[in-house]
Formats: structure tokens, C-alpha cells, sequence
């Protein structure tokens, strides 16, 4: 028998099939929750709508690149403080989730054009600077020729040696001004934040990559935790063997925006929790179809108010720190209540999950500041904030609770499942994109390159889950002798994806 004979039989007999289960899509995640657009207040909020529009995307991506950017351009030039003991920089590390023709790109396009504007604008006098160190450092090394000579010549007479004088000394070298990085290695952000101490924005575009790029030059973990570091813009100094000097980080802070592949995030999470992970604030928005934009954003008003956030400035006194914006009383008053309440809930949930919870209080904070400071840049008439006001830290607790618990509990999803059902999803997403009317095995595991499916043994944990949730159905068919591996894709699939 053919295999086009079985299957011509069992689209004769394809009324008495049963419904596919699709539930092994969700992977046994919830429903994404909707973005509250409305805590940016009335002009980001429109701004960011139809920056949304423009790009074709969820507007949830446009929200995170507008978080990340704006954390990094306020970055050590203010802090956060409930009460005197505790201090919370700006910097948020966000992570977009979504499969590559989600619209994550286009959504992130207009912050990032905004950050290049602004590094142009800053390096405008770069050149001529640059310029100038060059002939500082050639009469620094004609000094100290000379005063090398002189040494010699003292020495040889047994005369008195000399002390280096000033102009002997090189002078720091011009460094171009930068607000974005993309793939820097840990000593080389070092580098660029012992001159930059703001702080940066971390660009990747593959967060898989990112943290598979860790200690690829050696370090057994230091890569890690540099980075768990940089979440807290405390002082930091690196010691390398090639460096006659340590490098001394004032504040070691960055901001971090990424995308990540849905089929990657089992692969984030792997290893001890040691709270990178949890460090992140998630957006995953369902995909919506593609249409026609039908509306343009006003992005000069965004690149105006970037601009205002970039022109706050950190105090040239590495002992008087950044600038501390304390809450007011009522503002306080309700923290201290939310994280009586949140403290309840941290309780009831485990592993990652739990390790999200605990970053929730400084999130919190975080988003407060960060929500402050975006309402004052587009209100050029207003003084800078004084204090955190109680409508900050109320829409910040209304992201957290609303959004990102939800979120994390979606992305968190992936660490709870069995590798059976993660397998079996990943499987049927293909199914679903590429609509075969037949699975082979060995073609899966050869040329279908999905994650975690690289192996006849894993594509056959996929096959078999399948199989029992009624998407495949087995083909016992032989070809001299030896299993074929085919399955053939239940025709009522498709009817059930329409519904």
C-alpha cells in the first residue's frame, strides 16, 4: 500500500475525526494582557498609538522601547528613594517576545532613530575635540622624550633626577559621546562607562545571543554577573592583566532592550536563577494581521522630550552621586501598602516566577521615576520634579498588577511546562506556519532547524504528543521493510484555526 493510498482512505473516513486540541499551542500560558496605554498620560499615549499604527504593530512594543529609551537617557542623573535607605536608578531592562514577522522592528524604529539624532547632536563638536587631544598627546610624548633624556643624562652624571613633569603626562584620550551600544563585550562596556557615566542603552536584537556570548572569551561567569552588576549603578572597578591601570566605573549602570523568539525563552531560562531573568519586564502581545497604516506619529514631539531627558546631567562630584528624588508622604504611604499586599502574593508562586515577584518593589519604583520624568519632558513649560507624586507610583503599581504579573506568568510559563509539551508546541506552531499536509520525521529533524527539535528522538516526543492531541495522524506504511516516519496532518486542523 502507498503512502497516497492511506491518506486517500483517511480523507474518505475525515468525518469521523476528531477535533484537534489546540490548548498545546498556549503552552500553558494565559491570554497576553492589554497594555494600560492611558499611565503615559494624554500625549505619549496618543504618540505612542499611532507610532503603533505607523509600524503595523502591538502598541505594547512601542510602550517597552519607550521605557528602555527614556530609563537610559534619564540614567544616573536621578534616583528614586521610598525613604533614605533605599535608592532606585532609572535603568529598566526590557525584553520583547514575539516570532520574527511580529513587528517587533518596525515597533522599535522610531526610539532608536530618536537615540541617533541625539548621539549626532552630542558628538557635533566631537571632531574638533578629537582633533585637539591629538596634539596634546604629541607634545605629551615630546615632554616626555625630553624629560626621558634628561633622566638619562642625570643619571649617567650622578647628577639630581629629575621629577615628570605635568605636560608629561598623556591626556585622556577623546571619547565620542554614545547613548546606544549593541555588542559590546563586558570589559568594553566597562571602558565606554568609566567616560560615559550616565550610563547606556544595551541594544540587542537577539537577547539568546546576548547571553550566549557570555565569557566567550574566557571568565567562567564573569560576563554574568558584570551584567547583574550593571542593573544596580553602583561603583565597579575591572582589573585586567593588559591594563596598566584599573578601570574605575563610577556607576556601573545600564539599560537593556532585546527581542526574543518565543521558541528561545526555554533556552534564556536554563541554568541556576540567579536573577538576570528576572530582572527583565516582558511584553508579549498577541499577533495582530497585517493592514494598511492609516496614521502618522508626530515624531519630532518625541525627539523634543528625548532631547529634555538627555539634557539631564549627572554632578561632575562623583561623591555627591546622582540626584535623589524623594516620594511624597501619600506616595510613600501607598508603596508601603502595595508591598504589604504584593508580599502576600510572593508567597503563593515558585521558582522564576518567584524571583520576578521579588524584583516587583524595585520595578515598581522604577517605572514611577521613569513615568515622572516622561510626563515633565513633554511639558517644556513645567520645572524639573522635585518629588515623586502619588499618581506615578499609582500608575506604576497599575503596570506592574495589570501588566507585567500577567506577563511574567506567560513568559515564566516555558520554565513549568514538561519538555514534552514544549516540544509538542513548538512542533505545532510549524505545522501551523507551514501548513504541510504530511510530517516526516527525519525531514523535521534535518531541515526544519526548530529549536530543541534537532534529534530523531525529540522530534519523536513531538510526533507521539501530537499524535495523542489528535493533530497527526500515524501512517504504518513500509518501504522495503523499513518505517517511513510519516504522519499525516488531521484536514480538520484547519476548520478549527478558522473558528
Amino acid at each position: 500500500m502507498t503512502v497516497t493510498n492511506v491518506i486517500v482512505q483517511i480523507e474518505r473516513a475525515e468525518v469521523t475525526l476528531p477535533a484537534p486540541d489546540l490548548t498545546i499551542l498556549l503552552e500553558g500560558r494565559s491570554t497576553p494582557p492589554q497594555f494600560p496605554l492611558t499611565i503615559f498620560g494624554p500625549i505619549l499615549s496618543k504618540w505612542a498609538s499611532e507610532a503603533a499604527c505607523g509600524a503595523g504593530s502591538p502598541v505594547d512594543y512601542v510602550a517597552g522601547s519607550l521605557l528602555a529609551v527614556g530609563s537610559a537617557l534619564i540614567g544616573n542623573s536621578r534616583r528614586i528613594a521610598p525613604w533614605n535607605s533605599w535608592k532606585e536608578p532609572s535603568a529598566l531592562w526590557i525584553g520583547l517576545v514575539g516570532d520574527p514577522s511580529s513587528g517587533k522592528s518596525p515597533s522599535l524604529d522610531p526610539m532608536l532613530s530618536v537615540i541617533r539624532v541625539i548621539e549626532k547632536d552630542m558628538a557635533d563638536a566631537f571632531e574638533d575635540d578629537y582633533k585637539k587631544w591629538e596634539k596634546d598627546l604629541l607634545l605629551s610624548q615630546c615632554a616626555k622624550k625630553k624629560w626621558e633624556d634628561e633622566v638619562v643624562k642625570a643619571y649617567s652624571s650622578k647628577g639630581h633626577i629629575p621629577a615628570k613633569p605635568e605636560e608629561a603626562n598623556e591626556p585622556p584620550e577623546s571619547i565620542r559621546p554614545r547613548i546606544l551600544v549593541s555588542d559590546s563585550s563586558s570589559e568594553k562596556l566597562g571602558l565606554l562607562l568609566s567616560v560615559h557615566n550616565k550610563g547606556l542603552l544595551n541594544f540587542r536584537d537577539e537577547l539568546s545571543g546576548w547571553v550566549g556570548s557570555f565569557d566567550r572569551y574566557g571568565g567562567k561567569g564573569a560576563d554574568r554577573a558584570f551584567w547583574i552588576e550593571s542593573y544596580g549603578g553602583r561603583s565597579y572597578t575591572i582589573d585586567r592583566v593588559k591594563h596598566q591601570l584599573p578601570i574605575r566605573i563610577p556607576y556601573l549602570l545600564s539599560s537593556i532592550m532585546g527581542g526574543i523568539q518565543p521558541d528561545r525563552l526555554s533556552g534564556l531560562m536554563n541554568g541556576a536563577d540567579d536573577g538576570l531573568v528576572a530582572r527583565f519586564l516582558w511584553f508579549w502581545p498577541s499577533p495582530i494581521p497585517p493592514f494598511r497604516p492609516y496614521i502618522q506619529a508626530d515624531h519630532e514631539l518625541i525627539l523634543e522630550a528625548m532631547k529634555r531627558l538627555s539634557g539631564l546631567t549627572v554632578s561632575s562630584e562623583v561623591e555627591a552621586g546622582p540626584r535623589v528624588i524623594p516620594l511624597e508622604k501619600d506616595a510613600a504611604d501607598f508603596f508601603q501598602k502595595w508591598r504589604e499586599t504584593h508580599y502576600v502574593a510572593e508567597q503563593n508562586v515558585s521558582g522564576l516566577l518567584k524571583s520576578s515577584y521579588g524584583k516587583a518593589p524595585g520595578h515598581l519604583l522604577r517605572l514611577a521615576l521613569n513615568l515622572e520624568f516622561l510626563w515633565w519632558s513633554v511639558k517644556p513649560e513645567e520645572p524639573e520634579p522635585e518629588y515623586i507624586r502619588t499618581q506615578a507610583i499609582e500608575a506604576a503599581a497599575l503596570l506592574i498588577d495589570s501588566y507585567f504579573k500577567p506577563m511574567a506568568e506567560r513568559v515564566f510559563g516555558d520554565a513549568a511546562i514538561s519538555e514534552e509539551e514544549r516540544l509538542a508546541a513548538t512542533l505545532a506552531r510549524y505545522i501551523v506556519k507551514t501548513k504541510p499536509e504530511l510530517i516526516n520525521v527525519r525531514d523535521v529533524y534535518r531541515n526544519a532547524r526548530l529549536e530543541g527539535l534537532r534529534s530523531p528522538h525529540k522530534v519523536t516526543i513531538a510526533v507521539e504528543s501530537l499524535v495523542e492531541a489528535n493533530w497527526l495522524l500515524p501512517l504504518a506504511v513500509c518501504t522495503k521493510g523499513r518505517p517511513r516516519n510519516d504522519y499525516k496532518v488531521n484536514p480538520r486542523l484547519w476548520e478549527v484555526l478558522k473558528t
